[in-house]
C-alpha cells in the first residue's frame, strides 16, 4: 500500500508543473487506495471474515478484493470528476481492473497480489518518465522475495503476479490514458 501512495505522490508532485489541486487529488488517492482498504482488512479480520491480514486463504480473498474494486472505482470516478492528470486516473483505473483480473485468477490459483500491486505503479511511473529500472527491479524483487520467504507464495505465483501487473497495466495505460 505504501508503494501505491508513493507512486501517486510522484505522479502528482514529481515533475513540473504541479497541478493546483494536486494535494486534494493525493488525498483522494490515499483515502481510497490506502486508508479505506487497510481499515476494511482490519475490520474483516476483527469480524473473523478473514483469518489473517493477508487473507492468505484464497477463498477468503474474494470479498476484500471485490470491496477493493468498488473503492478503486469510486476513486476513479472522483478523479475523473476532478479532471485529474490521465496517468493518475489511469493508475487508479488499473487498480480496479487488475483486481477484477486477480479475482478471476484467484478462483483457480493463488497469484501474488503484492507482486501485481508493485508491477502496476512501476509501469505508470516509467511511462511518466521516472525510468529507473534498477531501483524498480530491486523493489519488485524485494517484495516478491519477501512473499516467498514468508511462505505466502511460491516463486511461480510471485513471478506471475509481477508479470501480470507489468503487462496488464502497460496495456491499459497505453490503450486508454496515454
Amino acid at each position: 500500500m505504501l508503494i501505491s501512495f508513493a507512486a501517486f505522490y510522484l505522479l502528482l508532485f514529481g515533475s513540473e508543473p504541479i497541478a493546483a489541486n494536486a494535494l486534494n487529488v493525493l488525498l483522494v488517492c490515499f483515502i481510497f487506495s490506502n486508508f479505506i482498504p487497510v481499515s476494511t482488512v482490519l475490520i474483516l479480520k476483527k469480524m473473523g471474515k478473514i483469518s489473517d491480514l493477508d487473507a492468505s486463504q484464497k477463498e477468503q480473498r474474494i470479498f476484500p478484493l471485490m470491496l477493493g474494486i468498488i473503492y478503486s472505482g469510486i476513486a476513479f470516478l472522483i478523479l475523473t470528476y476532478m479532471n485529474t492528470e490521465p496517468l493518475v486516473r489511469g493508475l487508479m483505473f488499473c487498480y480496479m481492473t487488475n483486481t477484477i483480473i486477480t479475482i478471476l485468477i484467484t478462483r483457480y490459483w493463488k497469484i501474488s497480489i503484492h507482486a501485481m500491486g508493485v508491477g502496476g505503479p512501476i509501469v505508470a511511473l516509467w511511462i511518466a518518465g521516472f525510468q529507473f529500472p534498477i531501483p524498480a527491479f530491486l523493489i519488485l524483487i524485494s517484495v516478491s522475495y519477501a512473499r516467498v520467504v514468508l511462505k505466502a507464495h511460491t516463486v511461480l505465483q510471485v513471478f506471475a503476479g509481477s508479470v501480470a501487473g507489468l503487462i496488464f497495466t502497460f496495456i491499459q495505460l497505453q490503450l486508454f490514458f496515454v
